[in-house]
């Protein structure tokens, strides 16, 4: 009872948009370009669950969120902002991966918003990934993630000081 019609390639400054290019882009870390793929910013959205809360213990609380795609679609700490908690997109540092410092064997997204202090567990948040600051490393201890976990929050934030943001 319905009709399909095929439609042609799309393309954008000669490169045809397709899910290989987008899936590309995002391996390579090069999020502008699956943005501009895209139509916007990549994003993984989820229920806020509760973690091992190591990342409070460091003095950088996160929101998880569980994720299913096998394998990852990208990896890495990420430049990020987060919706669906009221009012602006709130900045961020994000961790994707399997967080091998800890031991972890199941993909989790860590994120690590500013300045904000709520209890948002169970929440639903949208997460915009708009730069890749680095791969994904195991840290000979903890002391040694804690001090990388403060680069990667300050080069997030030097980020969204110096780029145009599209919210």
């Amino acid at each position: 009872g319905f009709t399909a019609e095929a439609l042609g390639s799309v393309t954008l400054a000669g490169e045809r948009v397709s899910s290989s290019g987008v899936r590309k882009a995002l391996a390579a870390g090069d999020m502008e370009h699956a943005a501009r793929l895209l139509g916007r910013p990549y994003v993984i959205d989820g229920q806020v669950k509760h973690g091992d809360k190591i990342g409070r213990q460091l003095g950088f609380a996160t929101a998880n969120l569980r994720i299913k795609h096998n394998p990852l679609p990208l990896c890495g700490v990420f430049a990020v902002e987060v919706t669906g908690l009221g009012g602006a997109p709130l900045p961020g540092v994000a961790n994707l991966g399997l967080r091998p410092t800890v031991g972890g064997t199941r993909p989790l997204l860590e994120v690590h918003l500013f300045d904000f202090s709520r209890d948002i567990y169970g929440a639903h948040i949208a997460v915009r990934f708009l730069k890749k600051l680095r791969d994904e490393q195991r840290f000979a201890d903890f002391s040694a993630l804690k001090a990388q976990i403060a680069l990667d929050a300050a080069a997030a934030r030097d980020f969204f000081a110096t780029a145009d943001v599209d919210s």
